[in-house]
């Protein structure tokens, strides 16, 4: 008698515990996605923040080690011509590797002919976005994409140099640079990083009018 009395207690409390209905159920699931889908999409957002953040960091030490290299070629030279490419704009430089040997040793044959060797810089299109350009340079080929040294990419613009001449003729001949970077110009162009430099040939007598540079 006292064990069919414990079974009817049990039984009683059992069916007097209230559960989850449907709706319930229903309210606390899309309640929990909303929460995850929110803790998902800041993930992954910042995850995307953090690999533009590094891209664009990549693109401007490229761009600081390009300008670097770029000084030494010009210092080093003793004649610069800035001249337009199929695909965008080309620098050339007459280096005497009596003066700089490290400028050419080891890359073999110079482009310049003579006593001297050439080194070139180019910018070449990358697509067809007219925003989107890559830096190269070469002492062997004619700079192009196929054959010379990959330096720099989302150059946005192909001009990024220019001759130029000093006020009189104690001043010797420089390359101004105007060199901007940005691997997402159409949405963000506040984010272009832009190196600026005037630069002068050390290896070039005083201006005299007898070089490509022309006031």
């Amino acid at each position: 008698m006292l064990r069919m009395d414990s079974c009817r207690h049990l039984l009683r409390r059992a069916l007097g515990q209230a559960g989850y209905t449907l709706m319930e159920t229903l309210v606390v699931m899309s309640i929990m996605l909303i929460v995850i889908g929110a803790l998902a999409d800041g993930f992954t957002s910042a995850t995307k923040t953090e690999t533009d953040q590094t891209a664009r960091a990549d693109d401007q030490e490229a761009a600081r080690q390009a300008l670097d290299r770029l000084r030494k070629d010009i210092h080093c030279a003793s004649a610069a011509q800035v001249t337009p490419n199929a695909n965008g704009e080309t620098l050339n430089l007459t280096v005497n590797p009596g003066y700089c040997v490290a400028v050419t040793a080891g890359e073999g044959a110079g482009v310049g002919g003579g006593t001297s060797d050439g080194v070139q810089w180019c910018t070449v299109a990358i697509g067809n976005s007219g925003t989107r350009y890559g830096l190269y340079r070469t002492v062997v080929h004619a700079c192009d994409a196929a054959d010379a040294v990959f330096q720099v990419d989302y150059v946005t613009q192909p001009n990024v140099w220019a001759q130029a001449c000093g006020p009189n003729s104690s001043h010797l001949q420089a390359v101004e640079i105007d060199l901007p970077v940005n691997r997402d110009i159409a949405t963000r162009p506040e984010r272009t990083y832009r190196l600026t430099d005037r630069i002068s040939l050390r290896n070039d007598t005083a201006f005299t009018g007898a070089h490509f540079c022309q006031s």
